[in-house]
């Protein structure tokens, strides 16, 4: 029954469908957490976004938003290629963009909505390269916060900091890469799902550039540390200034991350103008 509904369970797991050809097999998804308003008014506007987004995306029910008090849902998309998202998707843009201005959705301005990012674990070249990737977004927490908008309790980036015998702080990965070991759900890189890394340090946006330069963030993450080596990572690669570097010189395959970026360093967490 739930497959006849518009807006379902936070349990609904379809079976994906995979939008573009990917070389590497990098394939991305989002979950976009919106408020809308009303009950009806959120039952009305799922309905229209569910029959437009058939086989893009869907809608399930979000408890971080009603137990606020608000009303809205969480905006599912199927994997897509990079290339997808920035030009076979402008249905999906069209949407969110009729979702804010008709239905009056709201993301970025609430205290209750985040924005996900999920990356095929098929995406990576091996295991060094998926300790590379990770350890490149926490080696560069502030950046990453201010570029995401926000610093809060469900993406933590201090959940790979140990202490040693004598209670000194440590550098730590190996719970995020061992499927066998404790990791924490609610950090900056979520590792528990079988098939995906999430990245859930964004805010959640209704605007499709700023959706964009998330998923371009998580695309360019994922190509720079690709064929990093060691010696690469002891020059000090895994540092912002060089990523932007990395950016810059690429900015036609990510014009939205591009122009973000070049912001980055103005922004402050205590102003989400």
């Amino acid at each position: 029954d739930d497959d006849e509904r518009s807006i379902h369970d936070y349990s609904y797991r379809p079976e994906p469908i995979f939008i573009g050809k990917s070389k590497h097999n990098l394939y991305m998804g989002f979950e976009l957490e919106m408020e809308i308003g009303s009950r009806d008014t959120t039952m009305e506007s799922g309905k229209y976004a569910a029959q437009v987004l058939e086989n893009v995306a869907y809608l399930k029910q979000d408890s971080s938003i009603t137990r606020n008090g608000k009303d809205g849902f969480e905006l599912v998309t199927h994997p897509h290629t990079l290339v997808a998202y920035q030009e076979q998707s402008q249905t999906l843009w069209n949407t969110i963009d009729t979702l804010r201005d008709k239905w009056g959705a709201r993301s970025w301005d609430t205290t209750t909505c985040g924005l996900h990012i999920h990356i095929s674990r098929k995406g990576f070249s091996s295991g060094a390269h998926t300790h590379r990737f990770i350890a490149f977004i926490y080696k560069n927490a502030p950046e990453m916060m201010k570029f995401a908008g926000r610093k809060s309790s469900y993406a933590r980036f201090n959940d790979v900091w140990r202490f040693d015998e004598y209670d000194r702080p440590y550098f730590s990965l190996a719970h995020k890469l061992d499927p066998n070991a404790p990791t924490e759900r609610y950090s900056a890189v979520n590792t528990q799902n079988e098939h995906t890394l999430e990245l859930r340090f964004f805010r959640g946006t209704t605007r499709p550039s700023g959706v964009l330069s998330a998923i371009e963030l998580a695309h360019a993450s994922v190509e720079y540390t690709r064929d990093m080596t060691l010696s690469d990572v002891k020059l000090g690669m895994l540092k912002w200034d060089w990523f932007y570097d990395y950016v810059e010189a690429n900015n036609g395959f990510y014009p939205n991350l591009y122009e973000r970026m070049s912001k980055v360093s103005r922004i402050s967490l205590k102003n989400i103008e």
